[in-house]
C-alpha cells in the first residue's frame, strides 16, 4: 500500500512541474547529432540545462523528486546516486545505461518506466540522436568531464 501511495504522489509532483509549452523545434534549439564521445560539460550538461531546468521541473528552486539538473548540480545530483522514484536503479550506473533510471525516464516505451511519464514532462521527448548522446556519455562510465 505504501508503495503505492509514494508513486501516485510521485506522479502528481512530476505534473506538477510542467508548464506543458513544448517548443516547435523538436531539438530545443540543441544539436541534434550523436556525438560519439561525449563530454559531460559540453554535450550533456546543456541538454539538463535547456530541457530539464529551463523547464522549471529540476532548478534549485524546485528541484522536483529531489533532483536538480542546473549547471554545477547535476553530475553530483545523478551519477551514482539512488533514485528517488525507484528502489532497483541509480539514477545515472556509470558504463550500464540500461539500468540507469535517467534513461528509463527518457524513454518514450512506458513499461520501462510504470506510473512515470516520459521526461522532459515540459517539453518535447529528446531526439534519437541526442539520447543516444546521453547513453554514449553512460556507457563511456559517466566521465565527469
Amino acid at each position: 500500500m505504501t508503495m503505492v501511495v509514494v508513486g501516485a504522489v510521485g506522479a502528481l509532483t512530476l505534473w506538477a512541474c510542467a508548464d506543458f509549452t513544448s517548443p516547435v523545434d523538436p531539438t530545443g534549439g540543441l544539436p541534434d547529432v550523436v556525438v560519439a564521445n561525449p563530454m559531460f560539460e559540453r554535450d550533456i550538461q546543456p541538454m539538463f540545462t535547456k530541457r530539464c531546468a529551463q523547464g522549471g521541473c529540476h532548478t534549485v528552486a524546485s528541484a522536483q523528486v529531489g533532483l536538480v539538473l542546473a549547471e554545477g548540480y547535476s553530475y553530483d545530483a545523478l551519477v551514482n546516486h539512488a533514485s528517488s522514484l525507484s528502489d532497483v536503479y541509480q539514477r545515472v550506473l556509470p558504463g550500464d545505461h540500461t539500468n540507469s533510471w535517467l534513461w528509463r525516464m527518457l524513454q518514450s516505451d512506458q513499461s520501462l518506466r510504470p506510473t512515470y511519464p516520459e521526461m522532459p514532462l515540459a517539453a518535447q521527448p529528446l531526439t534519437g540522436n541526442q539520447l543516444q548522446t546521453i547513453v554514449n556519455w553512460i556507457d563511456e562510465g559517466a566521465p565527469r568531464n
